[in-house]
């Protein structure tokens, strides 16, 4: 019964900030599913390779991948409102840029960079941290659902670049969705990001006593990056984001290879959102309640299923939809279970900055993975040798996190030791 009445308060005050979360992750996932609609247009524009218009795609994430660990020294010092905020404006007003790129391939990549310094402030860990500090018991399910909006930009991000792309040419349709976006996503981050994390930032520089900042608790950074956990955990994130990011954002180009229309092609790469909807919805459930290192072992494994069907029945409608959905899935569970992981090894006290380093590795992965991806069929014609090489990548990503041990019992109720040192 405790539980249950704890799980309950958790939710009668947490709502607003898993509301907010949810769009923030729609936010910064949407720049990455809508990428492959403006592949074809870019490309028969400047008559560049899709490997160098990818690279642009790899400097933001690169770069925003470097900068990823002093964000998360960041977020633990001022709390997630402090940074999201101010980061949701600024990407909102530098997105639209994109359309001013000229024949100069040297703009594309120079707007992708400016963007990484935008982008930065909404990058994965300042939504987890918001929610990890906000939940405990229902830590799983709250992630999942804040990590819902991945799944949102997923399902509707390849359709509505498409059509906004088909409106006003894909010079217009980068502003346009820029302020579209924006206009959704600010106001529910000004009405609910107001985080555990925030809110004990407040009660330490007031000198509350301890049990008001018992959201912030655990290990130091130092001490979690000198663990065999960290270590597994870190490349684990870096290797499945390689090879799923290498085929996700790249369904519609995958596709469209193996004969499909591109509104067909769009349609059905879709279905990876609705289905990392659910996805993330399953698992996080089961991550409060089951195992979570077999879970997720699980959840990271089920990809190779994808890879084989796509490459056994490259033409088949059923087959592309169904090897999507199952894709999809794994996908939705991929943040959640690396969040959760984390909290769960590490403790909340310095999550920014150690959720910070694995998201930096994340993120120079997401940068890696569709260039790699793209130079494949550059160099081949086709992606079917980037759908091969994805299935060990998936394959040891799920023993690593099979093999991670039980976590340390932290005392929830304790004064913070060090702040995060």
């Amino acid at each position: 019964m405790e539980r249950v009445g704890l799980a309950d308060s958790e939710w009668k005050t947490g709502w607003p900030v898993v509301l907010a979360s949810l769009a923030g992750f729609t936010l910064i996932s949407f720049y990455t599913f809508s990428f492959g609609a403006f592949i074809a247009p870019i490309e028969e524009e400047f008559g560049w390779s899709r490997a160098q218009i990818s690279i642009g795609l790899s400097v933001i994430t690169i770069t925003a991948g470097l900068l990823t660990p002093l964000l998360g020294w960041v977020v633990d010092k001022l709390g997630p409102r402090r940074v999201g905020l101010p980061g949701a404006i600024s990407y909102a007003l530098t997105y639209g840029l994109l359309g001013l790129t000229t024949d100069n391939i040297w703009t594309w990549w120079g707007i992708w960079f400016l963007l990484s310094f935008t982008i930065i402030g909404i990058k994965p860990l300042v939504w987890t941290t918001a929610v990890a500090s906000t939940f405990q018991r229902n830590r799983g399910l709250a992630l999942a659902i804040a990590l819902c909006g991945g799944g949102i930009a997923s399902a509707f991000g390849p359709s509505a670049s498409t059509w906004a792309i088909d409106q006003f040419g894909w010079r217009g349709a980068y502003p346009f969705l820029a302020l579209s976006m924006g206009a959704i996503v600010i106001p529910l981050l000004i009405f609910g990001l107001h985080s555990g994390a925030d809110k004990a930032k407040r009660a330490q520089k007031a000198g509350a006593p301890a049990q008001q900042v018992r959201a912030l608790y655990g290990m130091g950074w130092k001490q979690a990056m000198q663990s065999w956990q960290f270590a597994k955990l870190a490349t684990a994130a870096f290797l499945f984001t390689v090879a799923a990011i290498g085929i996700i954002p790249n369904l519609m180009p995958i596709l469209v290879s193996f004969d499909f229309g591109r509104t067909e092609a769009a349609a059905i790469a879709g279905v990876a959102g609705l289905a990392s909807i659910m996805g993330r919805l399953v698992t996080g459930y089961l991550l409060d309640r089951l195992n979570p290192n077999v879970v997720a072992a699980v959840v990271t494994l089920i990809p190779v299923a994808s890879c084989l069907l796509l490459i056994a029945a490259p033409g088949s409608t059923v087959i592309a939809v169904l090897a999507v959905a199952i894709i999809g899935v794994s996908l939705g569970s991929e943040v959640d279970v690396m969040a959760f992981m984390a909290a769960r090894q590490f403790g909340t006290l310095a999550y920014g900055t150690i959720f910070g380093v694995i998201s930096g590795l994340w993120a120079i992965a997401t940068g890696l993975g569709p260039t790699l991806a793209n130079r494949i069929y550059d160099v081949t014609g086709g992606y079917e040798l980037a759908l091969e090489l994805a299935i060990p990548l998936f394959v040891m990503t799920s023993v690593l996190m099979l093999s991670l041990g039980r976590p340390p019992e932290f005392d929830i109720g304790a004064a913070p030791a060090e702040k995060a040192a």
